[in-house]
């Protein structure tokens, strides 16, 4: 256990969050991600699943315990229920704050946990063994799934077809859920530090930062609420006009918002160009363009179709989206006039530029990238990316030089044209995330005033999670990838690590195991 006896007290109590171990054992690694949770402000309580004086040596050992667990889902169960009852009897816990994380062996768990209905707020899943022969099947109960859930998954870890599965089954039990994806080439134990077995378990440091960036926003859901969703009213500080530019062989009139004390010619800002959705470049788009002023970036807002263009009903809308879809090269022309138009201005960082697009405008940036457009970054929410929409990348040797950000509702983008994307760009070797939102989720989920059950819904909780993952991609994109999170042991920390070791007992939850010198035989973890 690790927390800090100044800030979690009788009288302070903290939420808690239990850590399940990966197959070979509850060790180092375990004990300090709960030391993060514990700089976090929640106590931390790795649990030992397998038991005082169960053999974790080799890789023989592994197999044999955590099989022994994932083909008992009743043992296994009792023993994640034990360690949080044991939680619950310390003081400084708030008993009705606690979520569980699982890595590898662990996220089995704690998707087993959801699927089984256990009674807990939330739960996280990192590289999880999520095949249906390692994992219970929802099959054809009907016990609700309590948990919230959060999976992070690397696309060469986890099949699309067993992620696909996964996904009906969470969404027959209406559950709030999110599958983060990882590419390209990222593969098994992504998270474990020392984790060096190329082509099968591998340590990404970018999978690592963004995963953990997510479960902490995942966690301050589950202990305080879920916040406001960000927006972007008018405002004295920031700086608003519409401004003219030829794009194609028409005029386009786009849309531009800085806060002009802070982006001056000699303190440049990075620019983030907003491509529209169908219906035309509108208040919408207009207000995100102001929510990325505020966040210390030159929104600009483009204008795909044109002025005069017609845009007043759908038949106007399919018009003039099927124009731009059915055409490729109108349609990267639109786009890069106004990537073009941004970079006159001289309080823009011309090295530092994006795009984001909706609906329409996210099957756009979805083509930017595979066609090699040379640009820091896109992200898409809610992008039209069926094979009949977009640009297929078939066999094309361009290289994917943008990375790559997607917001998807499960109920918008089937889950097989998600695949195919998925495999187009792992042969392109590009840098890309796919976040799957969860259940009940359509398209047009980030557009407040979208209100057409079953087809265009906004979703507050996909909305938010969705715009947080956006602003770190861009920080990503404009200051660097941070360094990953770490907590060597700390005076601050109460560690009850030694202390629970004298009692000895069968159900001892933090032992300490013999630290392994690698992780490189996690690759060929029992299924």
């Amino acid at each position: 256990m690790a927390y800090k006896p100044t800030v979690c007290t009788a009288s302070m109590k903290c939420p808690a969050v239990v850590v399940i171990q990966d197959w070979n054992g509850m060790n180092d690694y375990e004990k300090e991600r709960t030391r993060m949770l514990a700089g976090l402000g929640y106590v931390g309580f790795a649990a030992d699943i397998y038991g005082y004086g169960t053999p974790v040596e080799d890789m023989s050992d592994w197999m044999a315990a955590s099989s022994a667990h994932r083909g008992n889902p009743d043992l296994y169960m009792s023993k994640i229920s034990a360690a949080i009852d044991k939680v619950k009897t310390y003081d400084f816990v708030d008993t009705s704050k606690i979520a569980v994380i699982g890595y590898c062996f662990g996220g089995t768990g704690v998707v087993n946990m959801a699927i089984l209905g256990m009674d807990i707020l939330g739960v996280v899943g990192y590289h999880s063994g999520i095949q249906p022969n390692a994992r219970v099947v929802r099959g054809n109960s009907t016990v609700p799934v309590v948990a919230k859930v959060l999976l992070h998954s690397g696309v060469m870890d986890d099949a699309a077809t067993d992620m696909a599965l996964l996904e009906q089954e969470l969404e027959s039990a209406q559950a709030t859920y999110e599958i983060d994806r990882y590419g390209s080439g990222v593969y098994h134990s992504f998270t474990e530090w020392s984790a060096a077995f190329p082509g099968q378990a591998m340590y990404d440091q970018r999978a690592d930062v963004r995963s953990w960036e997510s479960t902490k926003l995942f966690l301050a859901e589950l202990f305080s609420g879920l916040p406001a969703a960000s927006r972007g009213p008018e405002h004295d500080t920031v700086t608003t006009g519409l401004h003219n530019y030829t794009c194609n062989t028409t005029t386009c009139e786009g849309y531009m918002a800085y806060n002009a004390s802070a982006c001056t010619a000699s303190m440049k800002c990075p620019a983030v160009v907003v491509i529209q959705d169908w219906n035309g470049m509108n208040d919408y788009e207009k207000e995100r363009a102001r929510m990325l002023a505020g966040l210390g970036y030159v929104g600009f807002a483009a204008d795909i179709y044109g002025y005069g263009t017609p845009v007043e009903d759908m038949s106007d809308w399919m018009a003039a989206s099927s124009a731009h879809r059915g055409n490729p090269d109108l349609y990267m022309s639109k786009i890069s006039a106004a990537i073009d138009k941004v970079k006159t201005y001289d309080f823009v960082d011309t090295s530092k530029i994006a795009v984001i697009g909706y609906c329409f405008g996210g099957t756009g940036v979805v083509n930017m990238a595979i066609l090699g457009m040379d640009i820091l970054g896109v992200v898409g929410y809610h992008s039209g990316i069926q094979p009949n929409a977009r640009v297929v990348r078939g066999n094309s040797t361009v290289p994917v030089v943008a990375k790559v950000l997607l917001h998807s509702g499960v109920m918008d983008d089937a889950a097989t044209d998600m695949a195919l994307l998925e495999q187009e760009l792992e042969s392109a070797q590009a840098t890309y995330e796919i976040d799957r939102y969860g259940s009940g989720v359509y398209h047009s989920f980030t557009e407040w005033s979208a209100a057409f059950p079953g087809q265009a819904m906004y979703d507050q909780r996909a909305d938010v999670r969705s715009w947080e993952s956006t602003k770190l991609f861009l920080t990503e994109l404009f200051s660097g990838l941070p360094a990953a999170a770490r907590e060597p042991e700390c005076d601050d920390d109460h560690d009850h690590d030694n202390q629970a070791n004298s009692t000895q007992t069968s159900d001892a939850f933090y032992l300490a195991f013999p630290s392994l010198a690698s992780l490189a035989a996690l690759a060929v973890m029992a299924a």
